[in-house]
């Protein structure tokens, strides 16, 4: 048996930045926005009541202290918001013959790419919004280890389900 170590020149590899991604639902940003304000609803609506209940603290809040703390919490929660949709709006997957790319990040992008030999388990979750608005979210687990290796949010139920069975068919087809 003899070995051998080909030397491949770097511009001779494939290029996996020339993959074509593809969105998330087009309804998944609007979910992430809707739990970010119903979220922000519940704890001014908190606020509110502790407010009346509470008489010191109404003084803090209509005092000078309260024109300061009362803009910064919404201007807090108006940019979880605007975060929220916007980290939803540049999720991108593709699904290749071989690999599935995932690519998330507003500031840093972080860019996933799993080879589907390497895939052990699939798996698809669906909270309650999610089946709300038909969406479904796919997680995968690599080979070798029991924790998520990524996960794809925010697919139509469909599309969660026929990417899941691409993968078990490959995987079946390799063995």
């Amino acid at each position: 048996m003899s070995f051998t170590n080909v030397e491949i020149r770097p511009d001779e590899l494939p290029r996996f930045d020339a993959a074509e991604l593809q969105p998330v639902h087009a309804a998944y940003p609007r979910v992430c926005l809707a739990m970010v304000l119903v979220a922000a609803c519940v704890v001014l609506l908190a606020l509110g009541l502790a407010v009346v209940a509470a008489p010191p603290l109404r003084m803090f809040i209509l005092g000078p202290a309260g024109l300061i703390v009362l803009p910064g919490v919404v201007l807090l929660f108006g940019f979880m918001a605007w975060f929220a949709y916007r980290s939803a709006n540049v999720i991108g997957y593709a699904v290749r013959e071989h690999d599935l790319i995932v690519q998330s990040g507003i500031f840093w992008r972080k860019q996933t790419i799993q080879p589907i030999m390497r895939i052990q388990h699939v798996e698809i979750t669906r909270g309650p919004l999610d089946k709300r608005f038909g969406l479904a979210n796919l997680r995968l687990f690599s080979a070798g280890t029991g924790h998520l290796t990524f996960e794809i949010p925010g697919l139509a139920v469909d599309l969660a389900e026929r990417i899941k069975g691409f993968i078990l068919r490959f995987q079946q087809g390799a063995s």
